[in-house]
């Protein structure tokens, strides 16, 4: 197979995988405490990727550079990001978590033109980021601002500083050049992050409220394998062939599968301001770079 290919495979791959994940979070939550849901998640993947390693004969660099990476993702992707999704998802509907995440090829164009040299910002990355925001506003408004919950407000916060904290290890990565392979900086973020989300949960959860089920137990493993192993690898198996920015145009897709699931399978119908809003962050990812997007996923950065 062409390395094309393979690339369009695995980003097609990637962006299915993680629209489904969005309800599955959701409904994993009526039976499993928030962070403990993230530390199992966390922790079973990276067991999965470390029997992968085990059996392919791994080496796992420990330099400086390395260890700081694995940190990085560790903490903030696979430990705080996902927490505060999960934690913001309790109290929001799955597809207003995953419309928020859309955001992320925004604030990575954001992030982008302040520490990459080669992402600079132009006059319609400004334009598509101004759209955006004004999207991820409306959203917040036509949808926290209907008073039905007095956590929307607190959910959707939660789920946008998650994307915040999502935001940065692919720019750190591409400012310094991963020193790992996927498989080895997948299982090694999963570890740490899953550690370290475990002993926030033993904490400040009661882990022995969670419920013993057939469909938890197999949501839990579903995450794990597809959700966290299989695309995270896929995720920094791309960032070594794309710009990080065309990377988060997952986040252009994914959430548009995610929206039909949570309405086909959760019944969660959304207001039309909220669809406006989730329009104008749509067409700022468009304005902000997308134009050139299928050309750059094609070839080799």
């Amino acid at each position: 197979m062409s390395a094309r290919r393979r690339t369009v495979l695995v980003f097609a791959a990637m962006c299915l995988i993680w629209g489904s994940t969005f309800v599955a979070v959701k409904t994993g939550l009526e039976g499993t405490p928030p962070l403990l849901g993230v530390a199992l998640r966390q922790l079973l993947a990276s067991l999965v990727i470390l029997g992968v390693l085990w059996r392919m004969g791994f080496s796992l660099p420990t330099d400086g550079l390395a260890l700081k990476q694995y940190f990085t993702v560790g903490l903030m992707n696979f430990s705080f990001s996902y927490s505060l999704t999960y934690l913001g998802t309790q109290f929001i509907y799955s597809n207003i978590s995953s419309l928020l995440w859309s955001s992320v090829p925004i604030t990575t164009a954001l992030a982008a033109h302040l520490f990459l040299p080669k992402e600079r910002m132009t006059i319609s990355k400004a334009v598509g980021i101004a759209v955006g925001f004004g999207g991820v506003s409306i959203i917040f408004l036509g949808y926290g601002g209907t008073g039905e919950n007095p956590n929307l407000l607190l959910g959707m916060s939660l789920v946008f500083g998650a994307v915040l904290f999502g935001t940065w290890p692919p720019i750190y990565l591409k400012m310094h050049g991963s020193q790992s392979t996927p498989l080895v900086l997948t299982f090694a973020g999963t570890g740490i992050g899953g550690v370290a989300t475990l002993i926030l949960s033993l904490v400040f959860e009661d882990v022995g409220s969670m419920v013993i089920s057939p469909l938890n137990i197999g949501l839990i493993v579903y995450l794990a394998l597809f959700g966290t192993a299989l695309a995270w690898v896929a995720y920094f198996y791309l960032l070594d062939y794309v710009e990080a920015v065309k990377v988060s145009f997952v986040g252009f897709i994914a959430p548009i599968i995610a929206t039909f699931m949570g309405i086909i399978v959760l019944g969660e119908q959304l207001s039309p301001v909220v669809y406006l809003g989730a329009l104008l962050v749509l067409v700022g990812i468009y304005i902000t770079d997308a134009r050139r997007f299928t050309r750059i996923i094609l070839q080799r950065a």
